[in-house]
């Protein structure tokens, strides 16, 4: 006899959720990043130029550390809900950014850049993420 109380039914992800949660965050996240990186860009030789990439990354990191703050608020601990939010955020940024890179008129690494730049700020997404709901689950104790 099998035991069917002890089976999962799997349903699927409902990603409708995690859209409506992300689209404001992510919409103001990229709007600004492009605006900087094309900004900075025009003023080539600029106060920001060489520190372009160090910014944007410390930026990044302060969205993914919002998510995972507002993934906490509204979902409690859930690192999984957090990791995938993250990653969704993630993809979305850094798809949209490798792609102004692409039409940006870096030479080098084109493709490459779109499959990396895109992994790299889903990982770094996810990360960040879990590890501020797990930090806020700490300091709830």
């Amino acid at each position: 006899m099998i035991n069917n109380s002890a089976s999962k039914t799997w349903q699927p992800i409902d990603f409708t959720i995690y859209f409506s949660f992300l689209k404001w965050l992510v919409a103001a996240a990229l709007l600004l990043e492009i605006i900087f990186r094309w900004r900075t860009g025009v003023s080539a030789g600029g106060f920001l130029f060489d520190k372009m990439e160090i910014i944007v990354w410390i930026f990044r990191f302060f969205v993914f550390a919002f998510l995972g703050w507002r993934v906490f608020k509204n979902f409690g601990h859930s690192p999984a809900v957090a990791a995938l939010a993250g990653a969704l955020a993630g993809f979305i940024i850094g798809l949209a950014v490798s792609l102004f890179r692409f039409f940006e008129g870096v030479k080098i690494w084109k493709f490459f850049n779109l499959i990396t730049e895109t992994t790299l700020v889903v990982l770094f997404g996810v990360l960040v993420s879990i590890a501020v709901v797990y930090i806020l689950s700490l300091k709830m104790r």
